[in-house]
């Protein structure tokens, strides 16, 4: 397994699609506190908790482009079955192709680290929560990253057609994000309805004391945060919005995604037949 490490990361760092992403990172880092500049010019204020959430929605794309495009290319170019040829095993062909996605991923975060922790001091008022708090939201990002990264290499060794694959995956994201919008959505429904509504009389009725009925209670509301906190993109909405309500179980969820996701694509790709 440390020969196929060792090509891989060769591989990585000459790919463009990497380098692309992590460009592309660093540049949502420096306007993200560009942004946050002009806003603190205008009174606004911004905190380093604020600066290091903003990622979460552009987070979500980063697995399935890059393992559409990085992993796809070695069912393409037979790569994954000359290296079965060799006398590697699927499981160590497996998971080295989950450690080059989450390294890949994980590298592409941190280059949007790195403009907001060198301007982002400069351009806040502190951090905004309490170290702990903050540190525990930054490891369910990265949890979260990851667990996006397992289920992206699970679709990316099943699916032996690069262009199917890079389709499946953005669907699958992009479908997610909209379920989880619509979740988001249901939950963050007012308990009564606010200000003043027009009858069909034309009369104003006040209407700040008239219950919501979308307003969710009970179970039904339990169900829902559970859905938004379980999914990585739904995850990926409360953090970027700052309604999270459970930070701790969704690094739990995460965790479970990540851990089950693999040991169901060890499972599948031993039995796969690569052509």
């Amino acid at each position: 397994m440390t020969d196929l490490l060792r090509a891989g990361f060769a591989r990585l760092w000459r790919a463009p699609v990497f380098w692309l992403g992590v460009v592309f990172m660093a540049c949502c880092g420096g306007l993200v506190c560009q942004r946050a500049y002009a806003g603190s010019r205008e009174g606004i204020v911004y905190f380093m908790g604020d600066l290091c959430r903003y990622h979460c929605l552009f987070t979500v794309f980063l697995p399935p482009v890059f393992c559409a495009m990085f992993l796809g290319t070695e069912h393409d170019h037979s790569t994954i079955r000359n290296k079965l040829i060799a006398g590697k095993s699927r499981p160590a062909v497996y998971l080295t192709s989950l450690i080059l996605s989450l390294a890949a991923c994980f590298l592409m975060l941190g280059a949007y680290s790195v403009p907001v922790l060198i301007a982002g001091p400069f351009v806040t008022e502190g951090l905004g929560m309490t170290p702990g708090m903050l540190a525990l939201i930054v490891i369910g990002e990265l949890l979260m990253a990851a667990a996006l990264c397992a289920l992206c290499t699970l679709g990316s060794m099943l699916i032996s057609r690069k262009a199917l694959l890079a389709v499946v995956l953005l669907l699958a994201v992009i479908g997610g994000v909209v379920f989880s919008s619509t979740v988001e959505g249901r939950l963050d429904e007012p308990e009564f309805y606010q200000g003043m509504m027009m009858t069909v009389n034309g009369e104003l009725v006040d209407t700040s004391n008239m219950e919501n009925p979308r307003f969710l209670t009970g179970t039904k509301r339990e169900i829902y945060q559970f859905i938004a906190d379980f999914l990585p993109t739904g995850q990926a909405l409360e953090y970027n919005f700052d309604s999270y309500v459970h930070p701790a179980a969704m690094c739990l969820y995460s965790l479970l995604i990540l851990a089950a996701s693999t040991g169901v694509g060890l499972a599948a790709f031993r039995r796969k037949d690569l052509k």
